[in-house]
């Protein structure tokens, strides 16, 4: 999903992406009852932290690296739910929240310094290009 700058950093950082975790962590008197869901939640969050990663070696779009790097966070969130510390799950969403929308931000403050470029191939030489 591709929009502007501010879009973008609404979407992955306070919306629609981090609804996932919050589920999980209200649903977190369901998954200690059973042993199976949890060992589940753990494959589920350390392969989305991995996949994510990989995927990101391999993208050369600025807001996609970006973009795959909250899919690895929000891997980490869920492996923090799987061993029952919710609380460490959502402090660390509140910041990635954060953190992620000034990222956002930040990137589309480069991409317009360039003339819309969002090609990271394409980006060396840029405290010249800045000023």
């Amino acid at each position: 999903m591709e929009g502007t700058t501010s879009v973008s950093a609404l979407i992955h950082a306070a919306t629609m992406v981090t609804a996932g975790v919050f589920i999980i962590v209200r649903c977190s008197p369901l998954f200690e009852y059973s042993p199976t869901a949890l060992i589940v939640i753990t494959f589920v969050g350390a392969m989305t932290s991995y996949l994510a990663a990989t995927t990101r070696i391999l993208q050369n779009d600025l807001k996609r690296v970006i973009a795959c790097s909250t899919c690895s966070q929000l891997g980490y969130m869920i492996f923090a739910c799987d061993l029952s510390n919710y609380s460490v799950s959502i402090f660390h969403l509140m910041n990635h929240a954060f953190f992620k929308a000034l990222l956002f931000l930040s990137a589309g403050s480069v991409i317009h310094a360039i003339s819309d470029e969002q090609d990271i191939r394409k980006m060396g030489g840029l405290p010249p290009r800045s000023l």
